[in-house]
């Protein structure tokens, strides 16, 4: 069963809960999604009873639903004198149920930490608690994030409920990839495609959060990594992502310069995205015995940073400005590198790595799959 907003304990997502505010680049999407709604004139009537908020990842969507939801809940609604938007209040009774993660009237679904995808019981209970009257006799609001992890029968036991909408109940979906929902869901949804905020203002954000000197040349290169997405960006600067990547794009480089063998880096690369698994079996003293810490990298670190890199290739092959390349800090060894590539190898092999993204949410061999995938990679050199 997935955790309802009463159980707040271990609940990772309760920062979301007792957020303040939108970020800067939602303030128009907010003004067309609450503001509108809760002027005098509308009080909340003419809401859509299910809301699809599709963008890639990075950018707030989630940050931006839950904060929806707490305005939606809100009892008095009332004015920033700062933005000019109508926000919820903070401070009535059911602001501060939702800022300790314990509103009755808010469920909050996700793929459950054993699964790989959001299994169709989980909808069944998220049903059934949709048709429960509401503890403050208003709203109810459901956010499943992400919705393309549903499997075919939770997605069609969802339609069910989106065709015969629950009075009172506001569906909230959340997807970084709207095409992979089933098309009858989005149509019975109101979308909002999220776009990537302007570069200027994700920038000034960025540096800001990073809150340590020289922040602007760090927050450039960190959106640039995660191709504009602000919150990905600041995700990047912590702990040791900087690092794998190093570590990916230069066992890249030594493979098509012919020093290091492709298979030997698979098998490399396979055992180091098992460390995470014994690591976290390990009690605290044990993990205090160990003078070197290794470094931890995923299956899909492995997939990303080989796609940034390869995706930058065939932008460059192809005569692509500077501004359109992720990995800038190797500009220079990137453009060496792309003319002694067949620009065809490059693209297939591109597609070969988005294949990839999916075949690591199953069951896969993933040291073969490393490995195929960087055989391909050395076999791109003219």
């Amino acid at each position: 069963m997935p955790k309802s907003p009463s159980d707040t304990s271990d609940n990772p997502v309760l920062p979301l809960y007792t957020q303040s505010a939108f970020f800067p680049w939602q303030v128009s999407v907010w003004n067309k999604l609450f503001t509108q709604h809760v002027l005098p004139a509308n009080k909340n009537d003419n809401f859509p009873h299910a809301l699809l908020l599709a963008g890639i990842a990075g950018i707030g969507k989630k940050q931006l639903a839950f904060y929806l939801a707490k305005g939606l809940l809100c009892q008095s609604p009332e004015q920033n004198p700062h933005s000019g938007e109508v926000e919820p209040c903070q401070s009535c009774r059911s602001c501060q149920l939702f800022n300790s993660g314990s509103h009755p009237d808010l469920y909050h679904i996700t793929i459950p930490e054993d699964k790989k995808i959001i299994p169709v019981d989980d909808i069944r209970a998220l049903i059934q608690w949709s048709v429960l009257s509401s503890q403050f006799e208003g709203k109810k609001i459901i956010i499943i994030e992400p919705a393309e992890a549903m499997n075919s029968n939770a997605s069609n036991s969802l339609l069910k409920t989106l065709e015969e909408p629950v009075a009172g109940t506001i569906i909230i979906l959340l997807t970084n990839k709207k095409q992979a929902l089933l098309a009858t869901i989005r149509s019975r949804c109101q979308t909002i495609d999220l776009a990537l905020p302007e570069k200027l203002l994700a920038t000034q954000w960025l540096e800001q959060s990073l809150m340590s000197e020289g922040n602007k040349a760090k927050a450039q290169l960190l959106l640039s990594l995660a191709s504009g997405a602000p919150l990905f960006a600041l995700d990047l600067s912590r702990g040791d992502q900087l690092k794998v990547r190093h570590t990916i794009l230069d066992h890249l480089f030594s493979i098509i310069n012919d020093s290091i063998d492709p298979v030997r880096i698979a098998e490399s690369l396979f055992k180091q995205t098992k460390l995470k698994q014994t690591k976290a079996r390990q009690t605290k003293a044990q993990q205090a015995k160990n003078t070197k810490k290794p470094l931890l990298i995923s299956t899909y670190d492995v997939i990303y940073w080989m796609d940034s890199m390869v995706s930058d290739l065939a932008r460059l092959a192809q005569n692509c400005t500077h501004d359109t390349i992720n990995n800038i800090d190797y500009y220079d060894d990137l453009q060496l590198l792309s003319n002694r590539l067949h620009l065809r190898k490059i693209l297939q092999l591109s597609d070969l790595i988005n294949k990839a993204y999916y075949e690591i949410q199953g069951s896969v061999n993933i040291n073969l799959l490393f490995e195929n995938l960087l055989i391909d990679w050395k076999n791109c050199k003219k």
